[in-house]
């Protein structure tokens, strides 16, 4: 354990002293600030906060844009890299195993990913909390200045809520960027650092299309059916992490019980623990391929 946890610190500080870390961290945050007053006009649509809706929306597609890139940049690198430069000869000879080396290189990866995301998190939840004042009307701006007691505790609840809205988001988030990670990882062990991202990324947009290729399918011939299945079978299916439109479009309120939204926070987190199972199952996998595949590669 004591090699393993070693291979994990080592990966975590390559990971965050490489400049594309913290420049792929600007880049996300910069997103969430400078459209943070951009007015998207739904004309409260979605009761009194239309427009916090959409932006909670934008928000996490540009948290999952660039931590998937930082997590599948990261992942490439990780293994294709110590082979290039011959460096994973010296630490396998030192009695490490080469699935605590692959093992160890996710986690390590992995853990700076989740270190960045809960920054950003930070961020993209405080910005939640400003845009519902900003958008709210001009009697309930009015409570923010010198409202009476319980109006303006209500306003503050709800912005506290909107804010942890997103809770539930980033958690699928990096679900969802942990498997391409994996997949990362194990094509790394016998492809180039480019190759690797290239079909990392190929594999993010056809998991995410496979919900079409389920859905005709089931119109197809018997043949055209049984290929749609092995398909379905190998590749990871994305959009079960895809909860951007529920969770947008909901006022949760995680604190009261008795609370109408109540129950589908509940419903929610639910939602997020088969995920987390999904996804645990396909990183296994990922990574028991990779192993496999690494074992049979001289180095």
């Amino acid at each position: 354990m004591m090699r393993l946890a070693g291979i994990v610190l080592n990966t975590f500080r390559e990971t965050v002293r490489r400049p594309f870390y913290y420049l792929l961290l600007a880049g996300a945050a910069a997103a969430l600030l400078a459209t943070l007053r951009l007015p998207f006009f739904t004309l409260g649509r979605s009761g009194h906060y239309g427009d916090t809706d959409m932006y909670k929306d934008l928000g996490l597609s540009f948290v999952l844009v660039f931590v998937l890139l930082l997590a599948v940049l990261g992942a490439a690198t990780s293994v294709a890299k110590e082979v290039e430069d011959k460096t994973a000869q010296t630490i396998l000879s030192k009695a490490v195993g080469r699935w605590q080396f692959i093992v160890g290189k996710y986690v390590g990866v992995m853990v700076a990913v989740a270190i960045g995301l809960v920054v950003l998190g930070v961020i993209f939840a405080a910005a939640v909390y400003y845009r519902v004042r900003l958008d709210a009307g001009v009697f309930e701006r009015a409570y923010t200045r010198g409202g009476v007691g319980h109006q303006i505790e209500a306003f503050r609840a709800r912005q506290i809520y909107q804010a942890l809205t997103i809770t539930p988001g980033i958690v699928l988030v990096l679900l969802q960027v942990g498997v391409l990670a994996a997949v990362a990882t194990a094509i790394s062990t016998r492809l180039s650092s480019a190759a690797s991202v290239g079909l990392s990324l190929a594999l993010f947009l056809v998991g995410h299309l496979t919900v079409f290729l389920e859905s005709g399918a089931r119109f197809a011939s018997t043949g055209w059916q049984a290929l749609c299945s092995g398909i379905l079978a190998f590749m990871p299916f994305l959009e079960v992490f895809n909860l951007n439109e529920r969770l947008s479009h909901t006022m949760l309120t995680p604190f009261d019980a008795g609370s109408p939204g109540a129950a589908q926070w509940t419903a929610v987190w639910a939602y997020v623990g088969l995920s987390t199972l999904y996804a645990a199952a396909y990183c296994v996998f990922a990574l028991g391929l990779g192993v496999v595949l690494f074992r049979r590669r001289s180095l």
